[in-house]
């Protein structure tokens, strides 16, 4: 990847695209019994307090809130280890109970790492990208990231899975998600029990 005020620089004019849901988020079922920590009222199944607690792929730790979310319900099972796919098909593994939450919405003003275009005008590649963060310091992909918060301009990025290469997935930035009116999350629950909707 580029120094730093190179990707700055490169943030600051790059092209973004939009996407739409649906998407899956994979969700931590104690998550749900009880109003975040240190909040009152109802779960938030879009809370995007956890990750920055011990850090992320694209959320450095004690930085910003972010909300991963999947293409696909295989894919957000496989990005939080509870299930692993071998060629004979999808394995389930012993883990804790997880919850997969239909988020419907729009985003604007996404950085698209899964265009070569903008991976070259960074100086990164794919696999720079999908490399693993948990043991790395200061990963490239939470610099990036730390940078592209600070733009101001961006409200999330997209990119593929490196635990599932052929899904997707957005990481969102929900206090910049009211940098367009148009941008919205919100979680598809007829019942009502786990409604939440992030908007402008």
């Amino acid at each position: 990847m580029l120094p730093l005020p190179q990707v700055a620089e490169v943030l600051g004019t790059v092209a973004l695209v939009s996407a739409h849901g649906p998407w899956s988020r994979a969700v931590g079922y104690h998550y749900l019994l009880f109003p975040p920590p240190g909040l009152t009222g109802a779960p938030q199944p879009l809370w995007g307090g956890a990750a920055k607690i011990v850090g992320a792929r694209f959320t450095p730790p004690g930085s910003f809130d972010s909300i991963y979310l999947a293409r696909d319900p295989i894919t957000a099972f496989i990005e939080v280890s509870a299930l692993i796919l071998l060629p004979t098909g999808p394995v389930p593994v012993r883990s804790a109970p997880w919850v997969i939450v239909s988020v419907d919405g729009w985003l604007n003003h996404l950085l698209d790492l899964t265009d070569p275009a903008v991976l070259a005008s960074l100086g990164t590649t794919d696999a720079e990208m999908a490399g693993s963060w948990v043991k790395t310091p200061h990963p490239p992909t939470q610099a990036l990231a730390q940078v592209a918060y600070n733009t101001g301009r961006i409200t999330g990025i997209q990119y593929r899975s490196a635990k599932h290469p052929p899904g997707l997935n957005v990481v969102v930035f929900p206090d910049r998600i009211s940098r367009s009116a148009q941008n919205y999350l919100e979680v598809y629950d007829p019942q009502g029990k786990l409604s939440q909707r992030l908007s402008a």
